[in-house]
């Protein structure tokens, strides 16, 4: 755990939730009603299919509950990012490893993520890190997309609950994130481990965009 890391969980999670615009009742839907369409596939589909399902509902989910909130979203360079109203916060969605959701551990995504999602992740170092050094200089030639910080829904689905967080990470090394400075740890969603066994050996995060984004 990197020393400036900040992790709120349990009531300080809805707290500072609440200070990006969010509540913890959103995300919830969010996840549980993600987890509604990936279960509706099977190992007769073809393959990637119900992780690429869960992503997929995923981000129209959280659009669907923020943009009437004044969120916005757009897809740059196919990162599917939602957008607060001043522009400050983008949320991106993807599938985390094991240590997703603990706060114990050092979390990460479960696959290499592709240059948009690094680029998004630098801004974040420059944004909340280096801003004395910038001086005039903008390295990304572009003022509006300096001023946004990436936060990552990370999820990670086990037989028996969906562990989440909404982190806002500094650094990537080799493709995933490597660091965090925030961490807000949400309350696992849980169900019986028998309507999921099946559908978790086959969940996992879609090949084309995880190497576009």
């Amino acid at each position: 755990m990197a020393q400036h890391e900040a992790v709120y969980e349990e009531g300080r999670s809805a707290d500072r939730l609440a200070e990006l615009g969010l509540k913890p009742e959103m995300l919830d839907h969010v996840l549980r009603g993600a987890d509604a369409e990936a279960r509706t596939y099977t190992e007769l589909d073809p393959p990637n299919m119900q992780g690429m399902a869960r992503y997929s509902r995923t981000v129209r989910l959280l659009r669907e509950q923020l943009l009437p909130l004044g969120w916005s979203f757009d897809n740059p360079r196919n990162l599917a990012r939602t957008v607060s109203p001043d522009r400050r916060v983008a949320i991106i969605a993807t599938l985390g490893d094991a240590a997703t959701g603990d706060p114990a551990q050092n979390p990460s995504t479960k696959y290499e993520k592709g240059v948009a999602t690094a680029e998004a992740i630098n801004r974040n170092f420059v944004q909340l890190m280096l801003p004395m050094d910038l001086g005039d200089e903008d390295p990304f030639d572009d003022a509006d997309e300096t001023a946004i910080t990436t936060w990552v829904l990370l999820y990670h689905v086990t037989d028996t609950e969906i562990r989440a967080e909404l982190s806002l990470p500094d650094s990537i090394v080799d493709g995933h994130p490597a660091t965090w400075l925030e961490r807000i740890v949400l309350a696992p969603v849980t169900f019986e481990p028998e309507a999921h066994t099946q559908q978790r050996k086959q969940d996992s995060d879609v090949t084309v965009t995880r190497r576009i984004a």
